[in-house]
């Protein structure tokens, strides 16, 4: 019998994630769910650094679903695995050290990126 645990992992490899590159280097798995208001974005981050940077105009909540690293707040490192949540309100710098490939629920006030101009609210920090 499986564990929760299992069916979680499964469905998230299941994911037909979008592979999209929003800074210069780095590649990112989004899958976007579509919502009457606001965004859910399940996102898939590789082992690997990502750049520090900030969304200027939206406000994001983020769950770690499965994984391990340390996501970089202003700065400070902090360390999560699956169950670790963090608020990311519009201009905080923010970004990952990732030690395992890692998949996170973000639930935003709008979306970071605009899939029909393929222009995003990101900046380096």
């Amino acid at each position: 019998m499986k564990t929760a645990m299992q069916h979680l992992q499964e469905a998230l490899e299941s994911i037909a994630f979008h592979t999209i590159n929003p800074l210069a280097g780095e590649h990112i798995g989004l899958y976007r769910v579509p919502s009457a208001e606001g965004c859910v974005e399940f996102v898939r981050l590789e082992a690997g650094n990502y750049q520090p940077h900030i969304h200027d105009t939206v406000d994001a909540h983020l769950t770690i679903l499965a994984g391990s690293g340390q996501i970089l707040l202003n700065g400070i490192p902090c360390p999560f695995r699956a169950g670790s949540t963090f608020e990311v309100p519009r201009g905080t710098s923010h970004g990952f050290i990732i030690e395992t490939k890692t998949v996170l629920l973000s639930v935003q006030d709008k979306p970071i990126l605009n899939t029909a101009t393929n222009e995003a609210d990101i900046r380096l920090a």
